[in-house]
C-alpha cells in the first residue's frame, strides 16, 4: 500500500503544465535499427506493479505508451511470445533539497554600533540561506528486444511534484509519455 501511494504521488507530480516541462532523456543501444521491429507487447508484471495489482499509472502508462508506439507504426500484440518488443515501466519519487544563498542589503551599524567595527552609514550585503524541499519523479519506459532479452532503448520524463500535478495524475502521465516518445529515433 504505502509503495503504491509513492509510485501514485510520484508520477501524478511528474508533470505540470503550470510547472516547467519535465526534463526528457533518451538513450539508444549503439548499432540498433529500431525500424526493423514490427510489433510490441508488455511485460508481465510490469515494474509499477509492485502490489501484485495493475495500478493505476500503470493503465495510463499502458494506454499512452500504446498509442505513441501504434502512431509510429508498430502493431500491439496480446501475447508478449508473439511480439518483437517488450515494454516495461518504472516510477520512483525523490525527496530532494534545494539550498541558495540570497543576498540582502544590510544597513550598517549606527553610530552605537561603532564597537562592531563599521563605521559606514551606506548600505552593504548578507547573505541568508533558503531551503526547500520537495518532491522529484520519474517515469522511464524501457523497450527491450524480445528476442534477445536486452533493452534496446530507453526513455524517461523528470519534474519537480506538486498538488496540480497530483490531481491531475492522468493528463501529466499522458503528456510526459507524449514527450517522451517525440524523442524516439
Amino acid at each position: 500500500m504505502l509503495t503504491r501511494t509513492i509510485v501514485m504521488l510520484f508520477v501524478t507530480g511528474l508533470l505540470s503544465a503550470c510547472a516547467s516541462a519535465p526534463r526528457i532523456q533518451t538513450v539508444q543501444a549503439p548499432g540498433v535499427d529500431l525500424s526493423a521491429y514490427q510489433s510490441f507487447s508488455f511485460v508481465e508484471p510490469l515494474g509499477t506493479d509492485r502490489a501484485g495489482y495493475a495500478s493505476l499509472i500503470s493503465r495510463q502508462l499502458k494506454f499512452s505508451t500504446q498509442r505513441e508506439l501504434e502512431l509510429l507504426g508498430l502493431d500491439y500484440v496480446d501475447d508478449a511470445s508473439q511480439a518483437d518488443l517488450l515494454v516495461n515501466f518504472h516510477a520512483h519519487l525523490d525527496e530532494r533539497i534545494r539550498t541558495r544563498a540570497v543576498p540582502e542589503p544590510y544597513i550598517g551599524p549606527t553610530f552605537y554600533d561603532y564597537r562592531y567595527g563599521y563605521y559606514s552609514p551606506w548600505p552593504t550585503y548578507t547573505t541568508r540561506t533558503e531551503i526547500e524541499q520537495y518532491s522529484e519523479g520519474t517515469v522511464v519506459i524501457d523497450l527491450i528486444d524480445a528476442k534477445t532479452n536486452e533493452m534496446i532503448w530507453e526513455g524517461s520524463a523528470r519534474n519537480k511534484v506538486t498538488e496540480n500535478t497530483r490531481r491531475n495524475a492522468a493528463r501529466v502521465i499522458d503528456e510526459a509519455v507524449v514527450r517522451i516518445f517525440r524523442k524516439f529515433p
